[in-house]
C-alpha cells in the first residue's frame, strides 16, 4: 500500500466520478460517524456515492447526521474508486463478492488501526490517530473544506466513543479537536452521551445483572471475564446493541490486568471484546489479533472466531500468557 498526503487523497477523490464508501460489519459509533461524515462531504462537493455498511447501522447510532442515506446492500453497478473506513482487515468489509465481480477498482483507505491485511491500493494508515473520524477531521481542515454543524457532530461522535470519552488515550489531540468541535459548532457531549446511553431497555438491564453476575476471574493467567448466548437476547427480543458498554463494567474491576466480555453470535461463532485501562498497561490489541480476524486499539479490541465459549475461554487463556 501507498501511504499519500491528505492533497494526494483529495485530488484522487475529485478525479472519481462514481464513488462507495463503506465500513466494517458490526459498525461501532466511529465507523458510521466517519461513513456519513464522509458522505456528506461528498454530496457537498456534488460527487456521486453510495454509502455502505453490509451490518446496517446499529439502531443506537441512527441519531447521527447523515445515516439515513447508508445503505446494506452491495450497489448492482461498478464505481470507479472504493474508500475503506476504520476496516482493520479486508473481509470486515463484506465486500468479497463485489471484490470479485470488480476486481479492478483502487481501494483508498482511511484507518487507524495496524496496517495488516487491509488490501487498499492507497491512502492512510496510522496508528496515531484515535479513531478513524479525528483522520477525516484532519483531512477536511488539510483540504479547507468548510466543516458543517452534522458532519461536526458526527465526527465527534466517533472520537469520543472510540476514545471511550478519553478513557483509553492520554494523547491531548483528540481533546483539542472536540474543544473546538465544541466552540465553533456548539457540540454537548453530555447529549451524545445520553443519546448513546439513555436509552436502556427494561429487559436489557435485567439480562446485563445477569451477565455481570457471572463475572469470574482467572487468576492465574490475571483477567475477568463473563459471557452471554444469543438465545438469551432472542428470547428478550433483544440484540447485542442492547447490551453495548458491558465489557466497560467490567474494566472498571481491581482485579485482573484486562477485562473480556464472549458473545455467542450464533452456532459456533463467538465474537470476544476486549478492554483495559492505562494503568494496567496492557496491550488487549496485541491479544486480539493472535485470533486473525482480531485487532482495535492498545486499550480496547475485539475478535471474532469459530469455537464455543468454553473453547475460546481457553485460547484466551493460552494466549494471554504470551502477549
Amino acid at each position: 500500500m501507498r501511504n499519500l498526503s491528505f492533497k494526494e487523497i483529495e485530488t484522487i477523490i475529485k478525479e472519481a466520478k462514481k464513488i462507495l464508501v463503506a465500513v466494517h460489519q458490526g459498525p461501532d459509533a466511529d465507523a458510521i460517524g466517519s461513513l456519513a461524515a464522509l458522505g456528506m462531504y461528498l454530496k457537498k462537493i456534488k460527487k456521486q456515492n453510495y454509502l455502505l455498511s453490509i451490518s446496517g447501522v446499529p439502531e443506537s447510532l441512527k441519531f447521527i447526521p447523515g445515516v439515513k442515506l447508508i445503505k446494506s446492500k452491495h450497489p448492482k453497478t461498478p464505481y470507479d474508486l472504493i474508500i475503506g473506513l476504520d476496516y482493520g482487515s479486508e473481509w470486515r468489509l463484506g465486500l468479497d463478492g463485489y471484490f470479485k465481480k470488480y476486481p479492478k477498482i483502487p481501494i483508498l483507505i482511511f484507518d487507524h488501526h495496524p496496517v495488516a491485511d487491509q488490501g487498499a491500493n492507497f491512502g492512510i494508515i496510522d496508528t496515531t490517530y484515535s479513531s478513524t473520524s479525528e483522520i477525516i477531521y484532519d483531512y477536511l481542515k488539510t483540504i479547507k473544506f468548510k466543516i458543517d454543524k452534522n458532519i461536526a457532530y458526527a465526527l465527534a461522535i466517533g472520537i469520543l466513543t472510540d476514545t471511550g470519552f478519553f478513557k483509553y488515550t492520554d494523547n491531548p489531540k483528540p481533546l483539542e479537536i472536540l474543544a473546538e468541535l465544541m466552540k465553533e459548532f456548539k457540540i454537548k457531549p453530555v447529549e451524545i452521551d445520553n443519546a448513546l446511553s439513555g436509552q436502556v431497555k427494561f429487559e436489557a438491564l435485567k439480562l446485563s445483572g445477569k451477565i455481570l453476575s457471572r463475572v469470574k476471574y482467572e487468576e492465574k493467567e490475571n483477567f475477568v471475564y463473563s459471557w452471554f448466548k444469543r438465545n438469551e437476547l432472542i428470547s428478550r427480543h433483544l440484540t447485542t446493541d442492547d447490551l453495548r458498554g458491558l465489557v466497560e463494567r467490567l474494566r472498571n474491576l481491581k482485579n485482573g490486568l484486562f477485562a473480556l466480555l464472549l458473545i455467542e453470535e450464533g452456532e459456533n461463532r463467538i465474537r470476544g471484546e476486549l478492554r483495559s485501562r492505562p494503568d494496567k498497561n496492557y496491550d488487549v490489541a496485541k491479544l486480539a489479533k493472535k485470533f486473525g480476524s482480531g485487532g482495535g486499539h492498545k486499550f480496547a479490541a475485539g475478535f471474532r472466531c469459530k469455537g464455543t465459549i468454553d473453547s475460546v475461554l481457553k485460547l484466551v487463556a493460552k494466549y494471554s500468557k504470551k502477549s
